[in-house]
Formats: C-alpha cells, structure tokens, sequence
C-alpha cells in the first residue's frame, strides 16, 4: 500500500489539472463578441442642476454601444441619471455645455455617431420633474458636422449646426434657439451654404491713436482689437457679437439682409466709442466696411 505522503502530490496535481481543464473550457465556449467591451471616461463637469453642486458627466461603452451618464462628484460617485443612444450608437465625440435660454441652469449638447451618421441631442434639468430631460425639436437634428454656440448679445445663446447629407455634398447651415423648453430653427435650409456664405468683414480703426499732435509722417490711426456687434434693421435685435484680431479685422457670416454695425450699445459716454454704419449684405458676398473708434485723446 502507498504511503499517504506519497499520494498528497499526486493530489495537488489532479486538483490543479481539474482547474485548468474547467477554464480552457470556458474560454473555448466564450465568442469573440462576448467579450465585454466597457470603457468609462469624464468629458466634462458642472453645475448642472442649478444650485452649488457639481456633477460630472461621463461616457461609458458596453458590448459595442456608448452611454451618457450624469454623476455626483462624491466619493463613489452615484449616478444622477443616464440615458442610451436611439439606435444603439457607439461613439459620443462632443460634449458642451451651454445655457441656450439664459435660465442660469446649463444645457448638455451631445454629438452621438452611429458609423457615418450623427446627430445633435440636448439635455437639461427639469425642474418640476427633479430629473434630466431630453429637449425635444420640431426635427431631428442629424448629419451633424460640427456645431457651436454664439450669444445673441442678450440673455439666450443660438445654436449653429453645419449639417450635410453624405460625404460629398454639400454642407448647410441651421440655426437654432431654445424657447419654451423647445429648439426652434430661426435661419437654415438650402439657402444658407456654408461653400457660400455671406456675411459682413472689415476692420475696426481707433483714432487719435496716441495723444499729442501728429508729427509729420506718422499715421494718427491705428488698428483696434475690440467687439464689434451686428443689429437687424427690420426689428432693431442684436443678431451677432464678435471680436476683432490684433490688427482690428473682423469676419461674421450673415444671411442676406441690411445691417447696422458698430461698438456695443451702452447707456453713457463711454470711450472708446464707435458711431454706426449701415452694410447690406447680398447672397454669396462679404460686404466690407470700416468702424471708426474715438478714442477721446485729444
């Protein structure tokens, strides 16, 4: 009869046989689509529900599908509210946050992709429901390219899309605000191209540039690095806002229509100060003016 120290290797040996025969099988009935496929990364963070706290907002994917999640900044995080894509998305690429209607709680812009086609969904805090809710529009807001928000010089910021509908066509411009708890389309469509656009250009000029007379060959005028705003004549409404570079140019893409341009209005004697100029824009052409600054040296 074998001693029993002798069988206590040979027990071991059957023990870590049976473990090993148990995980290749495992592994060989596991699909290659089966295997998880999570990643968890915070894009951005803030006070999202209008008050002091903060929360962050987070991108997650699982088995080929992406995620947008709201959490508290505690520690662990707990998990305010989350939502998936409509069509099993896979990738979230942007994430901004903006107040659109100048309620001083932010919406949430996300850009969901699905291979070649995106779309545009907005986010914010409900607060008769205390949850986040999804804004709704009277379209939906896809074959997105890129978009950014502009302030309307007033308490609401319009939304810019530049949209097309394949990869070689051409791109088109939409504009939208938020009223009413609903995005609604103020300019877009086919008449506004982004291949041919219009607007206003030009460039700001402050003088007397420098106090004291002007000697002799030199120049009393001097580019100006300021803003310069942009009202509708119909209605008398600030329609753009935008500052000038160093040398004092500036660029605003508009629709076709008549202008009035020039510094900010303010209540008061405020310099530097610019009067107002009157620019008319026609469809594909940048029409070009000059706004002179007082610079209030004498």
């Amino acid at each position: 009869m074998r001693p029993v120290k002798d069988l206590v290797p040979l027990t071991r040996f059957a023990i870590l046989l049976a473990l090993a025969s148990a995980a290749l099988c495992v592994a060989q009935t596991r699909k290659p689509s089966e295997q998880p496929d999570r990643s968890h990364k915070v894009i951005a963070s803030g006070r999202l529900i209008g008050n002091s706290e903060v929360q962050q907002i987070s991108v997650a994917r699982s088995n080929g599908s992406v995620r947008l999640t709201i959490e508290s900044v505690t520690s662990p995080p707990k998990i305010v509210w989350e939502t998936n894509g409509h069509n099993a998305e896979t990738k979230i690429d942007s994430v901004r946050i903006a107040d659109l209607d100048g309620d001083g709680v932010p919406e949430i812009l996300t850009l969901w992709w699905k291979g070649a086609y995106s779309v545009l969904r907005v986010f914010h805090w409900d607060t008769r429901q205390r949850s986040f809710a999804e804004i709704t529009s009277n379209e939906e807001i896809d074959n997105v390219r890129s978009y950014r928000t502009e302030s309307n010089g007033r308490t609401t910021t319009r939304l810019v899309v530049a949209s097309s509908l394949g990869r070689d066509s051409e791109q088109t411009t939409r504009e939208y605000e938020l009223r009413n708890s609903r995005l609604v389309r103020t300019i877009g469509g086919q008449d506004i191209k982004t291949t041919d656009e219009s607007g206003i250009e030009g460039q700001a000029i402050i003088s007397p540039s420098h106090p004291g007379p002007v000697r002799q060959g030199e120049s009393g005028t001097a580019p100006f690095k300021t803003t310069i705003a942009v009202w509708d004549t119909v209605d008398g409404r600030e329609v753009a806002r935008v500052e000038t570079d160093s040398d004092g140019r500036f660029r605003v893409a508009l629709r076709p229509g008549t202008y009035r341009v020039g510094s900010p209005r303010q209540t008061g004697r405020i310099l530097p100060r610019a009067g107002e100029e009157t620019v008319s824009v026609t469809a594909g052409k940048f029409a070009k003016v000059t706004i002179n600054f007082d610079s209030g040296m004498r």
